[in-house]
């Protein structure tokens, strides 16, 4: 039952805006560019963003003046997001325990990344900071799984790396892509196709 004072739901545009500090803006200008991206609109238009936003175009640019600017914002914010998602495994659980939490965990990771990804690769072939920051989410994956399936990939004392590069290539982003985008497989087919390829990668191990 309503007291009679607008929720901020309610409240004008502009009552909202005059509200929002400039951090706030700028992430909410960055979380629109996200959404957008992650509905299937690879080149979301100002007009889009500023309304998904609930600010002006004219804001866009006072907080991001150059595309490059909001781009890497993107990319820095989207890079959070998945590697807080990365959860330590304990590698001392029976190896199929361990392969069903990466699974999961690709499951999920996935989701977050399917557009953002194939846009963010496009463009980090020339903006180099998106290059860079990409290149950093994969490395801490790629640690994460190397201390996961530690067990496995030590041999005499060494880390067999290129184990650990085909572990990283099927739990990653391409091959999902390769099957739920490219072949049309659910992600529950998917993601048995990528259980089945880690234990025959690492059951002889």
């Amino acid at each position: 039952m309503s007291d009679g004072t607008a929720t901020p739901a309610e409240r004008p545009s502009g009552e909202r805006r005059r509200r929002r500090n400039p951090e706030q803006t700028r992430k909410a200008i960055v979380d629109a560019l996200l959404a957008a991206i992650k509905d299937g609109s690879f080149i979301p238009t100002t007009k889009d963003i500023a309304d998904r936003a609930g600010i002006s175009e004219r804001s866009i640019f006072v907080h991001f003046p150059g595309r490059e600017d909001l781009r890497i914002a993107a990319v820095e914010a989207q890079s959070e997001l998945v590697e807080s998602l990365v959860a330590a495994t304990d590698p001392d659980l029976p190896l199929d325990q361990r392969i069903a939490a990466v699974v999961k965990q690709s499951e999920i990771v996935f989701a977050h990344q399917r557009n953002p990804r194939l846009l963010g690769l496009l463009e980090s072939q020339s903006i180099p900071a998106i290059d860079a920051r990409m290149r950093l989410t994969d490395s801490k994956i790629r640690a994460s799984l190397a201390r996961v399936f530690a067990p496995e990939l030590e041999r005499d004392g060494t880390q067999d790396r290129e184990l650990l590069d085909l572990i990283e290539a099927t739990v990653g982003w391409p091959y999902r892509h390769q099957l739920m985008d490219r072949r049309g497989l659910s992600q529950r087919a998917a993601s048995q196709a990528v259980t089945r390829a880690l234990r025959t990668l690492l059951s002889g191990t």
